[in-house]
């Protein structure tokens, strides 16, 4: 009998206990997992073609090469170097010395020699531009500053990877970043050298709640709140990723709300802001108020006391995170609130008041710092236009604005359908009327705006480690690059970054000269199977960008076929009780639940959404596409070599459950239509031989989806077998039994279902079985 969710964990355990164990097991079980080592160092996805000989034209490295350092190196030069040289012995197989600073000199007159340089290099004017050199006997890699030969090294290393081989081409190229600001996260297991190799120049370091990070003495009941040693250890990792020259930002939030009762508003009762959420929810402080401002700007400044350098804050003013008095205030409209005093304000004068509060605090200290507002769902909670132009007109320096690229639009596609795009996608590249009216605006009033992606999840597949879509994640790379933002920050949301090819790829539009899309795609695709299996792998993701065409909505969080795939029941008998390993806890409801009473909800769904027959048609197209995609692979696997199977088994597993989960879509349409047909006839007498002969049809029509349903779960459990990553128990903000177990249930379900169930349908519609 498969496990169910309630033998998997203590029904009693609070929203902390619950995330505190599944954050352990998620680590064990993907460090057991192979794909680990792709996130663990950016470097094992890399191999040497033992076939591979150096072509006309081309500069051969070979063991009597040295690395030759700058004159009187930065640390970050050094560290870089380091990197270059494990980076040819790990994955070239070729130990180079690097040279110290004090025998540079000498050594420059020799021969063979990779020279880096902090300067002289790339384009004066651009910062952190970088060129690269290659004369036989000679490259040099030259940065127009520390941080151009950073990226510099890079670059190196990614042509070295793209031949797969220390082979050169000779001449002279000048690279230049299309974008200031480039922040990514450290892939899971990973540090920030991965980070740095995957093309970032910024990064999230420390952060949490302001009340545990809080020096601020202003409201004394807060104390209780601090964290002791929390801030230290943002510093401390702030340290480290200024060793690589990356800028470092930290997200801070005041989730943590009060009780009607609690002891602050005892004491200071002209401090209580908005009630939230519900009837016995909790309340913010006004932010209006000039306690809750001091207290909040000197929290603020405290951590930019304890660390000068640090480039900015991140707080969400829109829907969630960072709480003022029109975040989700009960019982009001849209852009009013129930704290009388921000009432009068208004919406966009208080959010604005309160970044605008917060800069002036952080640029005390650091008079470059940014406290930067993340808009997400502000239309649609706050925000009395779309673009939140009158909130951004009311910016002052030291404030920019982050934004989602494709966020809260729609797209006409035929048939009627219009999909709504509520949160992050990939079938919209962008960016959509909204966020290109944010660029406008900030442009105008001179805010710095940064552009939001996800690395590798979208909604159209979120249980994928990452939707191999290449065409579609070039097209999103280059439209960050072009849109006119100050920077663009792709990182994971609801996860970690597993460093997979979708958040490689992105860096290879970032800097001109830029490289063109079909060359590219072929190239990194023969990297990553091998020069024989890559045009499958090519096609494959064609296919899989076209399919992703015919999505035809993003679905509620984590429920039903598009996130469960072939676990989700085929609910033949939409009245039958389902068994338990078919429900979980969805932890993210604790922002307007118990959080310690979160009960069991379905994971499943009993009938398809949306314009059923329209949606069924489109999951057809969508699995027949994704069919092609996963035959492309059948045909690559026996021709992919050995160094390139681990990369390619990332590609592998993820296309066949996006098949499997686009089979089950199409099939569950389809299925539920039919059922809901047979069961109203079967409740109906006397029926013509016509509408006999038509329901017969359906009948054997849905017998023939079914079985082909079970097939498709029988055919998808050892892909998921072999890929934690696609193990819905291991989801961050949720809890579900483990997907083995699920699909297991529910290839018994089916089996009965077909073999019991239709069987008793038929005999009551006088059908044939």
């Amino acid at each position: 009998m498969a496990a169910s969710v309630r033998s998997q964990s203590n029904p009693n355990e609070t929203l902390n206990q619950i995330t505190a164990r599944l954050a352990s097991e998620t680590d064990s079980a993907y460090a057991a997992c192979p794909f680990s080592a792709l996130s663990r160092d950016y470097f094992s996805r890399f191999h040497r073609n033992p076939s591979a000989k150096p072509e006309k034209g081309e500069i051969a490295i070979d063991q009597t090469w040295k690395i030759l350092l700058p004159p009187n190196p930065l640390p970050m030069s050094r560290l870089m170097a380091k990197h270059l040289a494990e980076f040819l012995a790990q994955r070239m197989m070729l130990h180079l010395d690097v040279i110290p600073p004090a025998t540079s000199a000498k050594a420059a007159s020799n021969k063979k020699r990779i020279m880096l340089s902090e300067s002289g290099g790339g384009d004066p004017a651009v910062s952190e531009s970088f060129s690269i050199d290659a004369e036989p006997g000679r490259i040099a890699v030259c940065g127009q500053n520390p941080e151009g030969l950073r990226d510099g090294i890079v670059r190196l290393v990614d042509l070295f990877g793209f031949r797969g081989a220390p082979f050169l081409p000779m001449g002279k190229q000048n690279y230049a970043p299309r974008l200031r600001v480039r922040l990514g996260v450290t892939p899971k297991f990973g540090s920030y050298k991965d980070a740095v190799f995957l093309g970032y120049n910024a990064v999230f370091i420390g952060g949490g709640s302001l009340f545990e990070l809080s020096a601020s003495n202003a409201i004394p009941e807060l104390k209780t709140r601090r964290v002791k040693g929390l801030l230290q250890s943002s510093v401390d990792a702030a340290q480290k990723a200024r060793e690589y020259g990356l800028k470092t930002y930290s997200f801070i939030n005041t989730r943590q709300k009060f009780s009607g009762n609690d002891p602050v508003f005892q004491t200071h009762p002209e401090i209580r802001g908005a009630l939230t959420w519900k009837a016995d929810g909790d309340y913010v402080l006004c932010s209006e108020h000039p306690l809750v401002r001091q207290y909040l700007c000197e929290s603020v400044r405290g951590l930019f006391e304890a660390d000068p350098q640090l480039d900015g804050i991140v707080i969400i003013v829109g829907g969630e995170g960072f709480y003022h008095c029109f975040m989700r205030p009960y019982g009001v409209q849209k852009g009013h609130t129930n704290c009388p005093r921000c009432e009068l304000i208004g919406a966009e004068q208080v959010v604005a008041n309160l970044c605008n509060a917060l800069a002036t605090a952080a640029r005390e200290i650091n008079p470059r710092a940014e406290i930067v507002a993340w808009l997400y769902s502000a239309e649609h909670v706050w925000s009395a236009d779309r673009a939140q132009e009158g909130f951004i007109r009311n910016l002052t320096p030291g404030t920019a604005v982050f934004t989602e690229i494709e966020k809260d639009e729609y797209q006409l596609k035929p048939d009627g359908v219009r999909k709504h795009f509520w949160d992050y996608s990939i079938d919209l590249i962008g960016p959509g009327e909204r966020a290109r009216k944010q660029v406008e605006v900030c442009a105008d009033v001179n805010i710095p705006i940064y552009m939001k992606s996800e690395p590798e999840l979208a909604f159209e597949a979120p249980r994928l480690p990452h939707v191999p879509c290449m065409d579609r994640w070039v097209d999103r790379a280059e439209a960050l690059a072009a849109c006119g933002a100050t920077g663009a920050w792709v990182f994971p949301a609801f996860r970690s970054n597993f460093g997979t090819s979708a958040s490689e790829v992105y860096k290879f539009l970032w800097w001109t000269p830029v490289a063109e899309k079909e060359r590219l795609l072929q190239q990194f695709a023969a990297r990553i199977a091998g020069e024989t299996a890559g045009p499958h792998l090519r096609r494959a993701w064609q296919f899989v960008s076209q399919a992703i065409e015919w999505s035809p909505e993003l679905p509620s969080y984590y429920t039903g076929p598009y996130y469960l795939g072939p676990a989700q029941p085929m609910c033949a008998n939409p009245q039958a009780a389902l068994p338990d390993v078919f429900y979980g806890r969805y932890l993210f409801h604790a922002e307007i639940t118990d959080a310690d009473g979160l009960k069991l909800e379905p994971t499943f769904v009993t009938s398809p959404t949306g314009n059923v027959p329209v949606f069924g048609r489109f999951y057809r197209k969508m699995a027949h596409l994704l069919k092609q995609a996963a035959d492309e692979l059948a045909a690559a696997r026996a021709l992919v070599p050995e160094h390139c199977r681990l990369t390619f088994s990332a590609e592998d597993s993820p296309i066949r459950w996006f098949y499997h989960t686009a089979r089950t879509e199409a099939n569950f349409y389809e299925s539920c239509q039919l059922r809901d047909s047979l069961l109203a006839f079967a409740a109906t007498p006397d029926h013509s031989e016509d509408e006999l002969t038509q329901m017969q049809s359906h009948y054997d029509r849905w017998k023939e989806v079914l079985s082909d349903e079970l097939e498709n779960a029988r055919e998808a459990l050892p892909v998921m077998e072999h890929d934690m990553r696609l193990d819905f128990y291991y989801g961050s903000d949720h809890t579900f039994s483990h997907g083995t177990d699920m699909i297991k249930a529910k290839i018994d379900l089916l089996e009965t279902e077909i073999n019991v169930f239709l069987p008793e349908v038929a005999r009551k519609c006088g059908l044939m079985n």
